[in-house]
C-alpha cells in the first residue's frame, strides 16, 4: 500500500529542511576533501561552512537561508514528535517503540537547533552592532568549556558518561542504518522513483558509514574526557575528522569519510526532491 502523502505544509518544511541540510553536508565533505588531499579547502566542521559562506559573495544572505532551512528542519523534527505518532485519525499507542521514536525525533529536532542557531549567531552579533562578532569556529571551544563545567560537580561524569552512550548508540544506528538499508523503505512503494533508487541508495548508504565513523570518534573522545579527567580531550566534529589523520593512510581515510559526508549530503538533496511523495524518515 502506497502510504498518504504529508499535507502540503509539513512536505515544504521537510524539503526545505532536507536541501539545506544537504548542502551543509556537501560543503564540509568538499572542503574536508581538499584538505586530506593538499587542494586547498580545511578539515572543517559547521563553523567552518558559515566561515566560507560569509567570505563568499552575498555571503551574509546566504548564511541566512542556510539558518532558515536548518530550522525548517528543526520545526519538521518538531512536528513529528508531536504529529506523526497519529494514524487513522487516532493515537498509537503509547508502546516502548512510539517512545522511543519520539525521543529520536526530539533530540534530531533539539541537534539540528543547535546547528541553526550556529549559523545564526554571526548575523544576530552583527544585527546587534557588533562589528566582530564571534567567530563561528568556536563550538567546540564553547563544547570543552561546558565538559570542564559537569567535571568539576558530583554528578557530571555520570551526565557525561551518558551523553557517550547516547552518541555510540548514534553511531551504532548509523552503521545499522547503512547495512540494512532501512532508509529506502519509503521509496520502495513507489515504482514510479526506481530508476533512481540505485543512487540514492548508495549515496544514502556511504553517508550513514561517513556519520557512523564521525559519531563513534565523537564517543570515544567524551570517554577519553572522563577517564582522563580533561575536558581539553574533546575535540568536536573537526577534531574527529582531523583524528583520521593520525592513522596509516590518514589522507585515503580522511578522503573516504568526505566522500561519504558528501553522499549524505546528496542524499538529503534526493529527499528534498521528493518530499511531496514520500514521508521519509
Amino acid at each position: 500500500m502506497v502510504p498518504t502523502p504529508d499535507k502540503e505544509y509539513i512536505s515544504k518544511l521537510r524539503s526545505a529542511g532536507f536541501f539545506t541540510k544537504g548542502v551543509v553536508y556537501i560543503l564540509v565533505g568538499v572542503l574536508t576533501f581538499m584538505a586530506a588531499f593538499g587542494l586547498g579547502g580545511d578539515v572543517t566542521s559547521t563553523g567552518g561552512v558559515v566561515s566560507f559562506l560569509l567570505d563568499l559573495p552575498l555571503g551574509k544572505l546566504l548564511v541566512a537561508l542556510v539558518a532558515l532551512g536548518l530550522f525548517a528542519y528543526t520545526l519538521w523534527r518538531l512536528v513529528q514528535v508531536w504529529l506523526r505518532p497519529k494514524k487513522n485519525g487516532g493515537r498509537k499507542p503509547n508502546n516502548w517503540k512510539g517512545v522511543l521514536k519520539r525521543m529520536r525525533y526530539f533530540y534530531s529536532a533539539v541537534f539540528y537547533a543547535v546547528i541553526a542557531y550556529s549559523f545564526a549567531e554571526p548575523l544576530l552579533d552583527l544585527l546587534a552592532g557588533n562589528s566582530t562578532p564571534e567567530n563561528p569556529g568556536e563550538g567546540s571551544e564553547q563544547e570543552k568549556a561546558a565538559l570542564g563545567e559537569l567535571l568539576s560537580q558530583d554528578y557530571g561524569t555520570a551526565l557525561i558518561w551518558i551523553l557517550a552512550i547516547i552518541v555510540a548508540a548514534q553511531a551504532i544506528m548509523q552503521f545499522r542504518l547503512a547495512y540494512s538499508a532501512k532508509f529506502m523503505k519509503k521509496i520502495d512503494k513507489y515504482p514510479d522513483l526506481r530508476h533512481e533508487y540505485e543512487f540514492i541508495r548508495k549515496s544514502g548508504r556511504f553517508g550513514y558509514i561517513a556519520r557512523g565513523v564521525v559519531f563513534g570518534i565523537i564517543s570515544f573522545f567524551l570517554i577519553k574526557v572522563i577517564l582522563l579527567h580533561n575536558a581539553e580531550v574533546y575535540k568536536g566534529t573537526e577534531g574527529a575528522l582531523q583524528y583520521l589523520l593520525s592513522f596509516s593512510y590518514g589522507s585515503l581515510l580522511l578522503g573516504a569519510t568526505a566522500t561519504g559526508l558528501i553522499g549524505y549530503g546528496i542524499f538529503n538533496m534526493m529527499v528534498a526532491r521528493h518530499a511531496q511523495l514520500t514521508t521519509l524518515q
